[in-house]
């Protein structure tokens, strides 16, 4: 099956969870037949479209060195652009539910608590954990991503924006005094 037509799946089922396969087949502009042949089930579509995001975020994080320095530069920039297909795996949260898919969702994040957990102390701050940074940094990502479908940002200006933000957020330069 395409790209085109997971991309649209995708945009469809994040708009309206409930959506059914005719709904995705007819704004993907294919017949209800040729959409249930590969997938006979709307469970089906959701475990392509997870798994697909899935090799596209693990891509992604895969393509970083993440022994440089500026390894989370260069994971911000492959991350935003997947906006929707990454969107699709934190809206449906009974993803988790799916054995194939658990174990990747949650191995999903390590690398990246690894690379900032070897930051910390020296490009972050040591006091927060790793998995909460880790948070910070994706929902910075996760707000681009509808800034962008918002029109209230440039794709381009995107992961400089991310990036200004996570460091000033997260560094030890003017934290400030814990309550």
């Amino acid at each position: 099956m395409s790209v085109h037509l997971l991309q649209t799946a995708t945009s469809v089922l994040l708009k309206d969870p409930t959506a059914s396969l005719g709904e995705v087949a007819k704004a993907a502009g294919v017949g209800r037949t040729t959409l249930h042949k590969r997938f006979p089930t709307r469970t089906e579509l959701i475990h392509a479209l997870a798994t697909e995001a899935l090799d596209l975020v693990d891509a992604a994080i895969s393509s970083v060195d993440l022994d440089t320095d500026d390894a989370v530069e260069q994971l911000i920039a492959n991350l935003v652009p997947l906006g929707p297909r990454v969107e699709f795996l934190l809206r449906f949260p009974n993803l988790a539910d799916d054995e194939r898919l658990s174990v990747r969702l949650t191995a999903m994040d390590q690398p990246v608590i690894d690379l900032i957990s070897r930051l910390q102390g020296t490009r972050m701050r040591a006091d927060l954990p790793a998995w909460w940074i880790t948070q910070i940094l994706y929902a910075g990502i996760y707000s681009a991503w509808e800034g962008i479908a918002a029109g209230r940002l440039a794709p381009l200006d995107a992961p400089r924006l991310v990036l200004t933000t996570f460091y000033q957020g997260v560094s030890g330069a003017g934290a400030a005094e814990r309550p």
